[in-house]
């Protein structure tokens, strides 16, 4: 049943993610439904449980003797029973509770840290999925722009293979071509549906059928960086954070080892009736245990142990932090030289190229064009443009194609 319920559940969320949605939009569903999220909220609601079970005293305990109840010579008449009535209070030493306190709020602190980074990776992963999207979505269009230019290009070469002016591997060439454009067309639709799949997936939505439609800008670095941004940014990762934390977590925890050692002091105070002759007496009472065997010592070093390693892991990780930042910052440097010149030198030069190709031949083809409407027979324009040389009488049926066209 309990299956069958989770089932239910997911299909009621099909066709729930469909239609247009914006990064923030996506965001804000990964947020609330992720189990990821839930499972963080729940760690952090379990530290602060901690927190008030740790600033709790110690019970009272309330005890009951019942003495003589039966034995020989006097004893064996019941008349001679002596009960109690004791209650007990623990006196904790070494301000347990305040430095148990001071552990619990450490404890919650690193858990809200651990919750930032949570969200962070899951952001990023949010973000990642999302650009994904938008790319294959501007894919596609680019692709079925591409298909009707090959559509396009593949019934013109069909009409003068018949009219007699292309050969059979120009037909086969532009057949080839619009089968290529077609199959990438294809690809790209099951690459769009999967990216959808994949965002829909961050949300729990894992038999969506309906392909979501990404909107917004490509989400990437929106400003200028450089090394002494990235430096300064470094004592406050959030990784730096929690190793930090971590450290201070430790050290509460020797705090508390040494409280620990600290015996406590238990009092007691009771009455006592004595059943022979009917009256009673009060009691108090002191105890404490004796470090005889255990004297906490070896939980104050092992506490010890651990915050060293808590400050090795700090370090490592500022190391480590500060390596991969610094690589993957040289990596985008020369990423950003290689665009630049891309922008200021190449294309410039392609576009120099490129006009100077295309200039003569669109007035070409532009005076063959006119010559086809005014059903001139003409062959190719001349030199200048403005005439067109006679076209053969073998070829007069390709103008009546073209001009229908």
């Amino acid at each position: 049943m309990k299956y069958a319920t989770i089932l239910l559940q997911l299909l009621l969320a099909v066709g729930a993610v469909a239609g247009e949605l914006t990064f923030e939009q996506a965001w804000q569903r990964v947020a609330k439904q992720h189990p990821l999220m839930a499972a963080a909220n729940h760690r952090l609601e379990a530290a602060r449980f901690d927190r008030l079970q740790a600033d709790q005293r110690p019970n009272p305990r309330l005890l009951f003797e019942a003495e003589n109840i039966y034995g020989s010579g006097q004893y064996q008449d019941a008349g001679q029973i002596e009960t109690a009535l004791i209650a007990e209070q623990t006196f904790e030493r070494g301000g347990k509770r305040a430095v148990r306190r001071g552990v619990s709020e450490q404890k919650i602190t690193a858990q809200r840290l651990i919750i930032q980074r949570q969200l962070r990776q899951l952001r990023q992963q949010v973000r990642e999925h999302f650009n994904h999207l938008l790319q294959t979505q501007e894919q596609l269009a680019l692709l079925n722009g591409q298909q009707g230019i090959a559509d396009n290009n593949s019934q013109v070469v069909a009409r003068l293979h018949r009219a007699g002016a292309t050969t059979a591997d120009d037909l086969g060439r532009a057949q080839l071509q619009q089968k290529s454009v077609a199959l990438q067309l294809t690809r790209a639709k099951q690459q769009l549906h999967d990216a959808s799949q994949q965002l829909a997936a961050l949300w729990g939505d894992m038999f969506s059928t309906e392909d979501i439609v990404a909107t917004g800008p490509l989400l990437f670095i929106p400003e200028r960086v450089t090394t002494a941004h990235v430096l300064a940014q470094l004592d406050s990762g959030i990784d730096q954070k929690i190793a930090q934390q971590q450290v201070r977590w430790q050290q509460a925890e020797v705090g508390l080892e040494k409280a620990n050692s600290k015996v406590d002091v238990t009092l007691e105070a009771g009455v006592r009736r004595f059943s022979a002759t009917d009256e009673y007496a009060f009691t108090l009472g002191a105890s404490m245990p004796l470090p005889v065997f255990n004297n906490n010592q070896s939980a104050v070093d092992s506490a010890y142990a651990h915050m060293r390693a808590a400050q090795n892991d700090a370090d490592y990780i500022m190391r480590k932090t500060s390596a991969e930042v610094l690589a993957a910052l040289r990596h985008w440097q020369q990423a950003d030289r290689a665009l630049a010149t891309l922008e200021a030198d190449i294309l410039p030069a392609a576009k120099k190229v490129l006009s100077a190709l295309t200039k003569p031949t669109s007035a070409a083809a532009t005076a063959t064009y006119k010559c086809w409407m005014r059903k001139a027979h003409c062959y190719k324009p001349s030199a200048s443009g403005s005439s067109c040389v006679p076209m053969p009488p073998l070829l007069w049926p390709l103008s009546s194609v073209i001009s229908h066209r």
